[in-house]
């Protein structure tokens, strides 16, 4: 890897990572949303420094290119964090579902508690 390939993934994911720090101080990402985010940046900066890894790691997946495994692991990162944000969607559909559920319950109670008032 060239030294100016270097440096330009190494200002990249300082860059991502400083962006997420950003927006968990902000309040506009949470911090257990920004945590898969944060181990990938972290690793991407840790490949970018550490050389021998990089190559190492190349070798273990079998690519010729060793910074092409930078883009894998930030594909793999993107996709885990993509991931995790589709359980989260999932699971907060169900929590919306139940809600209405139990809100369509309260509504027929409080009518049943109207028309009673009514009638007496």
């Amino acid at each position: 890897m060239g030294i100016r390939v270097q440096i330009i993934a190494i200002a990249a994911s300082i860059g991502l990572n400083l962006l997420v720090l950003e927006l968990i101080r902000r309040r506009a990402l949470r911090v257990e949303y920004a945590i898969v985010w944060t181990i990938g940046t972290v690793a991407l900066l840790v490949l970018s420094i550490w050389r021998e890894l990089l190559d190492t790691v190349a070798r273990f997946v079998g690519v010729f290119y060793a910074p092409a495994v930078l883009l894998l692991v930030a594909i793999f990162f993107g996709v885990l964090a993509l991931l995790h944000q589709t359980v989260l969607i999932s699971r907060q559909a169900d929590q919306i579902k139940t809600l209405a559920q139990e809100m369509s319950l309260v509504n027929q109670k409080l009518e049943s508690i109207g028309q009673q008032a009514e009638g007496a």
